[in-house]
């Protein structure tokens, strides 16, 4: 006999997968999923498991209470559970909820990322918009048992980066200071500008927009202002002659050493070598090399045989 949950009125599912151990390792896969037909008394209250979900509620409202913050979400909403945490949510009435459990070892920090920027996990319905396709595509794989475990993870990948990404259309006080942040660096990168310069620019303190700027970007704001630099000096190398301390100089570095110390640990290469791979001849310079090395080591074995 069947095992009712109280509170299910309905259900499709629950569809199971089974991952390989190469894609435990290397890539995101889910476990199980479903879509649930809800009602009062529905509730699951859990301490651990190990695994994540993602639940978009499709019609009516479920509640949450999730890292202390009790929420509710409704129709075209979004929820992304980390269930090594204590999770508990509920049905105060009729609802329709799509589900799946997932897995991948580099699920975490993602999984922070987002919640650093939606504390609770709870994304509004724009997200939903979002998500909803790519959401009922891992389902009908689930169901149908057709996807390989590169589609599962792609489609996986592909939703969690929507989820994670920062969108101009809802834009926050926060997100258009570090835009605001990132033309002034794109403007200025040629002069000796600080962060306290950056941050005097969008009216913050040193302190507040480092952490905002690392939050929402992923690097810290002298990090992005290096990297800005160093793309403009690769388009300098490739398109133009300039000597390397007219690049340097024209690009914000304070000196070509530092340049090219900077460049080296970027590219792990020299700007002088990364110039040679966009040169007409630069394949044959490399080749050349090679060849050179290799004729050194066997005319020292020959050497020894004699």
């Amino acid at each position: 006999m069947a095992i009712e949950e109280p509170g299910v009125l309905w259900r499709d599912g629950i569809y199971f997968y089974s991952a390989s151990s190469f894609a435990k390792q290397h890539l995101f896969y889910p476990m199980w999923g479903a879509t649930y037909k809800l009602a009062k008394p529905y509730r699951i209250r859990r301490d651990y498991m190990d695994a994540f979900m993602i639940q978009y509620v499709e019609s009516g409202t479920l509640d949450f209470k999730l890292r202390g913050e009790h929420f509710v979400a409704r129709e075209g909403e979004i929820v992304l559970l980390n269930c090594r945490e204590s999770n508990d949510y509920w049905s105060e009435g009729p609802s329709v909820v799509k589900w799946f459990h997932f897995n991948g070892r580099e699920v975490p920090p993602l999984l922070e990322h987002i919640y650093e920027t939606n504390s609770s996990g709870h994304l509004n319905a724009f997200y939903g918009r979002q998500a909803v396709g790519l959401v009922d595509d891992i389902l009908k794989g689930l169901k149908t048992g057709a996807y390989s475990e590169f589609q599962f993870s792609r489609l996986l990948y592909s939703l969690l980066c929507r989820l994670a990404e920062q969108t101009l259309k809802e834009e926050t006080p926060a997100e258009e200071a570090v835009r605001q942040s990132v033309a002034y660096m794109k403007q200025h990168f040629a002069e000796p500008i600080s962060v306290a310069d950056i941050a005097s620019a969008v009216n913050l303190s040193p302190f507040y927009f480092t952490r905002l700027f690392k939050r929402l970007m992923m690097m810290p704001p002298h990090v992005y202002l290096l990297n800005y630099r160093l793309d403009e000096a690769k388009k300098m190398l490739v398109y133009t002659s300039e000597k390397i301390d007219t690049i340097a100089t024209t690009t914000g570095f304070t000196s070509s050493s530092y340049f090219v110390r900077a460049f080296r640990r970027e590219m792990n290469m020299t700007p002088k070598t990364f110039r040679h791979y966009f040169s007409a001849t630069g394949k044959y310079h490399f080749l050349d090399k090679f060849r050179a090395k290799e004729s050194h080591v066997q005319d020292k074995i020959d050497k020894s045989d004699t």
